[in-house]
């Protein structure tokens, strides 16, 4: 090999390294986002919940505002359905770039530098089982998405003017969850 070859493949080498580097630091990046997502989805359903948990409508002298608290709750489902993309879509982007480490960045630098690579995605991808915090969101979106409408319409007994804008936002929630549900599920 003339210096002119090995020049070229030191340089090879190193831009394939700098690229696997970015690629493994967008992962790493996509992980944190990820937990910071799902941190973020916790604290807001969970202040909705104790928004909603102020509720009474025991009492008639109450104010309105106070004793329709609970109807907070129609919003839950919003900021599930919000988060819960974010994170899938966080989960898909992680896929693609881990894809494109071992089946384009790795061999190419196995085969430059003439010994096997284990980077952590292929070793990833062979000992766990994918999904199953990507399931979790999924269903957890579903459960925000059921139990706050029908929490709401059995608070409410099913009567008065409310019982239909509630059946159609609940309608909508269930249209987004499916969507997302198909949109992600697989990818």
């Amino acid at each position: 090999m003339n210096s002119i070859e090995y020049a070229e493949k030191e340089f090879a080498i190193k831009h394939l390294e700098s690229v696997r580097a970015d690629v493994r630091n967008e992962i790493k990046q996509r992980i944190k986002q990820r937990d910071q997502f799902s941190v973020q989805l916790t604290v807001s359903l969970g202040a909705l919940v104790g928004i909603a948990a102020t509720a009474s409508t025991t009492s008639n002298t109450q104010s309105t505002l106070i004793s329709f608290t609970y109807r907070v709750l129609l919003a839950a489902p919003l900021f599930s359905i919000y988060f819960t993309t974010l994170i899938l879509y966080s989960y898909r982007v992680h896929k693609v770039l881990a894809s494109y480490l071992r089946s384009e960045i790795e061999p190419k630098l196995e085969q430059l530098c003439g010994s096997k690579l284990v980077g952590w995605e292929n070793y990833y991808a062979k000992q766990a089982i994918p999904g199953i915090r990507r399931s979790f969101y999924i269903g957890s979106l579903w459960a925000v998405c059921l139990i706050s409408p029908l929490y709401i319409g059995f608070t409410e007994g099913w009567q008065g003017g409310f019982v239909i804008p509630l059946i159609i936002l609940a309608t909508i929630y269930i249209l987004v969850a499916s969507w997302i549900t198909k949109t992600f599920w697989k990818n």
